[in-house]
């Protein structure tokens, strides 16, 4: 099975446990091994967008991909820690 570029763009990328994290927005392409090395995904909620904006995942990291999605490993969500400063409490009066 081969993918153009246009297939592979808006692609649904999901975890191997089901959760939807959003589509393929780009993807990175090294000339020199003919391989593509990571793939940005665009989140597929507004919150994750806000939080998060773009998940970069790499190509071990996949686990197959068909025409309809792609399917990577479960720990991806867990490799990426959010840090946020926390916002002061504000006394209610």
């Amino acid at each position: 099975m081969t993918l153009r570029k246009n297939k592979l763009i808006n692609l649904p990328v999901y975890t191997n446990s089901g959760e939807y994290l959003g589509k393929i927005s780009d993807f990175e392409f090294d000339p020199s091994s003919q391989t593509i090395l990571r793939y940005y995904v665009r989140s597929g909620t507004l919150l994750r967008e806000i939080v998060q904006r773009e998940l970069i995942i790499s190509r071990e990291q996949v686990i197959m991909i068909t025409e309809e999605k792609m399917v990577v490993v479960d720990s991806i969500l867990s490799e990426k820690v959010i840090k946020e400063p926390l916002k002061k409490a504000v006394p209610i009066t």
